[in-house]
């Protein structure tokens, strides 16, 4: 039986929180079996505003005070559907609660957003849910690079890399990147890419890609980058 089965909402609750005895007595009575199962106490009376300070000193991450946790953003994000450890309600409750232990823990999973703003749109108080969730996701690879999975750190490689070298983000181009950067070059030759490739050809969005130049002021808007980089 896997742990914690008879726990209702499971999923909210981590491994590390629930306790398991094979043989429990208590005040000399024998509570094994059914009763064997505690969750460690989830009262907490030290906080670390770490990550709340970090938030806040964001331009974007200043509407994380409007949040009321109602869940809307969680209840319409994409991610969630798919990653049910993905929840942007929680993360911004962790930070405004300062439980950063937990962040931290879920490094792994707060980086998955895919920025399509569906939360942010939901949000009933102004909250920019999906940028606030970007913060927590810079704070993170800041204080935990070791626990961001390996995928995170190319994306954003990846990302950095077509903004300066070429000040536009183009998404064949920026997916393609993101793969030699993870050594799984070979996936660019699978029938899937194949198939995309040979349609944007045909309807000439790969010459109009090919043909895209940099932005205006490109040497300038490139220091900027730069020295935002260092």
């Amino acid at each position: 039986m896997a742990k914690g089965a008879g726990i209702v909402e499971r999923s909210l609750v981590s491994d590390d929180q629930i306790m398991e005895f094979d043989n429990l007595v208590m005040d000399g009575i024998d509570i094994s079996g059914r009763w064997n199962t505690m969750l460690k106490s989830r009262v907490h009376g030290e906080r670390d505003w770490q990550a709340w300070d970090e938030v806040r000193q964001n331009l974007v991450g200043t509407s994380i005070d409007n949040c009321i946790q109602c869940g809307l953003c969680t209840a319409g994000c994409t991610v969630g559907h798919e990653v049910p450890e993905f929840n942007p309600r929680q993360f911004i409750y962790w930070v405004k609660i300062g439980r950063t232990e937990e962040l931290k823990k879920n490094a792994d999973v707060v980086w998955r957003c895919v920025g399509c703003y569906n939360c942010t749109h939901h949000c009933p108080k102004g909250v920019n849910t999906a940028e606030v969730i970007e913060v927590i996701g810079q704070w993170l690879r800041k204080t935990v690079p070791n626990r961001m999975d390996p995928a995170y750190h190319a994306n954003h490689r990846s990302y950095r890399h077509r903004l300066q070298t070429g000040g536009r983000l183009s998404l064949p181009v920026l997916q393609a990147e993101f793969l030699r950067e993870l050594g799984r070059q070979r996936e660019l030759m699978g029938p899937e890419f194949k198939k995309v490739a040979i349609k944007m050809l045909r309807d000439g969005r790969a010459i109009k890609t090919l043909m895209i130049g940099r932005p205006r002021h490109w040497s300038k808007n490139r220091k900027v980058l730069s020295e935002m980089e260092g």
